[in-house]
Parts: structure tokens; sequence; C-alpha cells
């Protein structure tokens, strides 16, 4: 017969396991693991496929350069200048098709579109037709837009029915109704669409850097450079991803913090 400190033991052992943060450190540690015995089976860990401790290596080799933090500003700029030109135009477009629902209705169609179109696809496009710096902004704007007009309509649409009634009772001002009242309201909805969007878009601003080709500073620039640079190495292209991948993480964790506080509040 099983003990009581046995039993108590084997329950802290299995809260131990189940526990969110225990499971997201062995999850971790089982993707270092791939990694390593991938790097070992093809056998060439500085050339094709480098392992975890060459390329942790290298990159704190990067930390120490100059050049890591001015290109991580500048794409952090050209991220921020992206996002906050689809925030604008979403938060507008999707204020009017929240009010007027034929207006949703004939913008429905381009959004699809806007929302199936391959990334890829997008980003050679722009590459013709605008220069190649200004193309990762564009990128940005044309991949977040989209969720930003979804979120703020939907938004509109969640409000109650009676305060909209009240609100067309008491306030004639069509636009002070929706910037006191609907707009705040819909806030909310709106938020997690920009967290749900926000860490997705530097990943976007990082491959569309590396796609343009562009001979400036950037994450997606550097690692562009470090291929070209010495294409039989692939440990600085291996570094400055795994980098990129470090904040692109941070990120999206505060983002998910930040649109569960969100979603507990409505």
């Amino acid at each position: 017969m099983l003990t009581s400190p046995y039993l108590e033991w084997r329950v802290r052992l299995k809260r131990f396991i189940t526990n969110k943060y225990t499971l997201y450190a062995l999850g971790i540690i089982a993707f270092v693991l791939l990694w390593w015995i991938i790097a070992l089976i093809i056998n060439e860990p500085r050339a094709i496929f480098p392992d975890p401790i060459s390329t942790i290596s290298y990159s704190f080799n990067i930390l120490g350069k100059k050049y890591f933090y001015i290109s991580l500003g500048y794409s952090l700029l050209k991220l921020i200048i992206g996002f906050t030109i689809a925030f604008v135009l979403g938060m507008v477009l999707g204020l009017i098709a929240g009010n007027f629902p034929s207006f949703h209705k004939f913008l429905s169609p381009t959004m699809t579109v806007l929302k199936a179109i391959p990334t890829v696809a997008v980003v050679f496009l722009f590459l013709v037709l605008v220069r190649a710096r200004n193309m990762p902004i564009l990128t940005v704007v044309l991949i977040v837009f989209p969720i930003i007009y979804e979120a703020t309509c939907g938004g509109i649409n969640n409000i109650d029915t009676n305060i909209i009634q009240a609100l067309k009772l008491d306030c004639r001002s069509f636009l002070k109704g929706n910037l006191k009242v609907k707009l705040p309201l819909a806030m909310p909805y709106v938020l997690v669409g920009v967290a749900s969007s926000f860490a997705l878009s530097i990943k976007i601003e990082i491959m569309a850097e590396a796609l343009s080709g562009f001979t400036g500073y950037g994450l997606g620039v550097a690692i562009r450079y470090a291929q070209e640079n010495n294409p039989g190495n692939m440990v600085p292209v291996f570094a400055y991803s795994f980098l990129s991948i470090v904040i692109m993480l941070i990120i999206s964790l505060g983002a998910n913090l930040i649109k569960s506080a969100i979603k507990k509040r409505l």
C-alpha cells in the first residue's frame, strides 16, 4: 500500500511535469537536442548545418559588434513605420466598415485576397514597383493592415445593440459618437489584433529585407551578407538567424501576455 509521503511526492512530481514553464523548458531542450542530432548526421557542422554550440558561440561574437545593433535598430524602425501606417489605415477603414455593412461587403473580396496572397509574391511585387529600401515597410503594411481592419470592424460589430440605439438617440455627431464611444469599446478587440500581428510583422520584415538585396542595414540584410560573403560557412547565417529568432520570441511572449490579459477582460 502506498504511503502518504509517496503519494505527496507523486503529486508534486506530476505538478512539476505538467507545469507550463517546465513543459516550455523541456520543449527548448528537445529542440536543441534535435538540432544537435541533425548536425551530427550531416557531419559537417561548420559548413552546411552548424551545431548549437558553434551557432550560439558565434552569436555572442555578433553581440559584441556595433553592426548588429545598428541593423536591429533599422529593422525595428522600418517595422514601426510599416506597422503604424497599417494600424492607422486599418483603424480608419475598419471603423467605417463597422458602421456601414455595405462598405464591409464591398471590401470583403479585397481583404480576402490580401489575406490569401503569398508573402513571397508580395515581396517580389514590391521589389519591382518600389525601391528596395522601402519594400520591407510596404510588405509589413500589406500583411498587418487586414488584421487590424478585421479586428476594428469586429470590435464595432460586437458593441451591445442597446448602446448603439442609445447613441443614435443621444449623439447627433457621427464622428464624435465613434471616437468617444464606439472606438473605446472596440479597442480591446483592436489590441488583440495588434498583439497577434506585431510578432508576425517582424518576421515578415526580416524576410523582406533578406530578399530585397538592399545594401544598407537590417537583420535580414545581415543574414544575406553573411551568406554571400562566405557561402561555404553557414555559422554566421545561423547565428544571425538565431538572434533574430530570440528577438521574435521575446516580442511574441510579450504580445501573448498582452493578448491573454485583454481576452480576460472581454
